[in-house]
């Protein structure tokens, strides 16, 4: 029983302030279900729901038809022959079994010139049979001549810091070579001493072989790209480079050559010294690397570069329009710690690429195809490989 005079807190108004607030509430939800029509998506769209991560992600087709084609994969951990058409790798043996960092392949005219641990060797396609020796080099750079190779030793003297020798290449599986004696010593052995030779100094760096010499960078405010005459020493037919950026890749056939600064690319020809930059594909921010020539020198085979939301990926150069299109299916080529990272084969109808993602493997392109395929092969190596093709038999 309530005492006389009690009162519930706040007397009335405690009792419409409630009544109050439900009934701004009910007319708020009213009021929602009439403006509906007007803001609620048609009853003819459908609103697709949230898709995994990885649902997103779409795995390259695996290759399918034959390409005629063997690839050369130099890696951290070794050299490795990779058949394509048969999905077979076996691993090259190299005399005494020596090890070192990838410097790079070079393919010329069916031989492949690996560089380990401060020594060029020439491949076999003999199994069992070990790489040939062929002298003394840091790095190798193919020629403009057939069947031959420029091997440049850093000696470490700013003077003569580049010393280069242009070398004849035995023909494939004939076991001709440089015995490994003289492969120690740099001496030239009865019969094949080198073709051509001199010296650079250390501003001077020797990129690609060229006609009438090498294509070297030139250091300095009145640098750029020149030809260097082995039979005169000077230098001649100069590019000129937008940035003083050392450069370390080129690609280059014939008078054409290609070239990466920032990210723009740069087509020069030599005779004429007509330097072309090339717009980027769309969907790409720029290029990473300028890649490679095909055989017949109509296209340039590049890698574009990683942007604020696209991923690298494989792009076709027409030579003569300076006009790229990115090729589709190539998403995840890599442009980094290999060289070359892409590979023609000889016929000119394939390319052969390292790619990342998802996974890590081989990419392929053929021309005129919708896109890129993956080669199923498990590949061994904690960095991507180095790129070079033969012919396969």
């Amino acid at each position: 029983m309530r005492a006389r005079g009690w009162r519930a807190p706040g007397g009335a108004d405690g009792v419409r302030r409630p009544l109050l607030v439900m009934g701004a509430v009910l007319a708020g939800l009213l009021a929602m279900r009439a403006a509906a029509p007007f803001v609620a998506p048609p009853a003819a769209v459908e609103v697709p729901a949230a898709r995994p991560a990885a649902a997103t992600v779409s795995r390259p087709a695996v290759l399918e038809e034959a390409t005629g084609t063997r690839l050369y994969l130099a890696g951290d951990d070794g050299l490795l022959r990779v058949d394509v058409d048969r999905r077979s790798l076996r691993r090259v043996a190299l005399p005494g079994g020596v090890t070192g960092a990838d410097n790079g392949l070079v393919g010329r005219d069916g031989a492949v010139v690996a560089v380990r641990g401060g020594v060029a060797y020439a491949t076999s396609d003999r199994p069992g049979r070990p790489a040939t020796p062929l002298g003394p080099a840091s790095y190798a750079v193919a020629s403009a001549s057939a069947g031959r190779v420029w091997l440049v030793e850093e000696t470490g003297d700013p003077e003569r810091w580049f010393r280069l020798r242009e070398v004849e290449l035995a023909r494939p599986g004939s076991g001709e070579g440089v015995p490994a004696a003289t492969a120690a010593t740099g001496a030239s052995p009865p019969g094949r001493r080198p073709v051509a030779r001199g010296t650079l100094p250390l501003g001077q760096r020797p990129l690609a072989g060229a006609a009438g010499g090498v294509l070297v960078h030139v250091a300095g405010p009145v640098g750029g790209l020149a030809v260097w005459n082995p039979r005169t020493g000077w230098l001649g037919r100069r590019l000129a480079l937008a940035t003083s950026i050392p450069l370390t890749v080129v690609a280059a056939r014939g008078s054409a050559v290609a070239w990466v600064e920032g990210s723009a690319l740069h087509l020069g020809d030599l005779a004429s010294g007509r330097d072309r930059v090339v717009a980027p594909p769309p969907g790409s921010d720029g290029f990473a690397a300028p890649g490679a020539f095909s055989p017949d020198g109509r296209t340039l085979a590049a890698v574009t570069r990683v942007g604020f939301s696209t991923r690298p990926a494989l792009a076709l150069v027409d030579i003569a329009r300076a006009s790229a299109v990115r090729v589709a299916g190539s998403e995840g080529a890599l442009s980094d710690r290999c060289s070359p990272c892409l590979a023609w084969a000889p016929a000119g109808d394939w390319v052969f690429f390292s790619r990342i993602g998802p996974g890590f493997g081989i990419g392929a392109y053929r021309l005129g195809q919708a896109r890129a395929v993956t080669v199923p092969v498990d590949i061994p190596f904690a960095f991507p490989p180095s790129f070079a093709a033969t012919r396969a038999e």
